[in-house]
């Protein structure tokens, strides 16, 4: 991360992260504590071999991964079928998906730009294979920081109808980081960062807080006139 940012020329700057993203986010802001200037979460995870938070999952897939996480030919097999479904059919792929997450399904499949956005982001997620997707399921243990070592400001949002993780998760993840400020969306779930006005609320909370480049966000004037519904 060092390096990209000395490549695209950015002294200081925030970051964000949205579900497993959030540990590599606050690592950055750990490990860079004199560049990284704050920090924004979207419905973020916990480390799972930490204080229960394996105990909050909602979604059967993510359980039956903690359950047997230390039989890691049993994952990858599971993740091998996982990829292979997806690689068959993306838009079945994104289907299923809402199915098994219903506080989603208006989120992934209302707005054709929203499905577009999210088909081609599933499917990128898929294309190293089904070893890409377990590499990142193991990075949900043993983050190698405690989230009490983030010294900057972090804005948490998490929607109250998450049906992936518990929003338990993300309101523990806020109590334990030293400066957070949280905010819950009625309604939303586990994507619902999505939408239009959360979308804005989210890049906002990234742009405001400071007058320096910022990594990953539009300008004020930008987001001002962001259209309903679209990310």
């Amino acid at each position: 991360m060092e390096q990209l940012a000395d490549h695209l020329g950015l002294g200081r700057f925030a970051v964000a992260g949205h579900s497993g993203g959030s540990p590599h986010a606050l690592s950055i802001a750990v490990h860079m504590p004199d560049r990284v200037t704050h920090g924004v979460l979207a419905s973020p995870v916990g480390p799972f071999d930490e204080n229960g938070f394996a105990k909050m999952l909602v979604m059967k897939d993510l359980k039956f991964v903690v359950r047997l996480r230390h039989v890691h030919r049993v994952i990858k097999r599971a993740y091998v079928s996982n990829v292979k479904k997806a690689q068959k059919g993306i838009g079945t792929y994104v289907e299923n998906m809402a199915e098994e997450d219903p506080s989603d399904a208006d989120t992934f499949l209302t707005d054709p730009a929203q499905r577009e956005m999210f088909e081609a982001s599933f499917a990128t997620g898929m294309q190293q294979g089904p070893e890409g997707v377990y590499e990142m399921a193991l990075a949900l243990w043993h983050w190698g920081f405690e989230l009490e070592r983030v010294d900057q400001h972090v804005d948490v949002f998490y929607g109250d109808a998450d049906d992936i993780i518990s929003p338990e998760m993300p309101k523990r993840v806020a109590e334990r980081l030293p400066d957070a400020t949280t905010t819950i969306w009625p309604g939303a779930g586990h994507y619902g960062f999505v939408d239009g006005d959360r979308w804005a609320q989210h890049l906002g909370a990234l742009a405001r807080r400071s007058e320096v480049r910022v990594w990953g966000a539009a300008p004020e004037s930008q987001l001002r006139g962001f259209p309903e519904r679209s990310p």
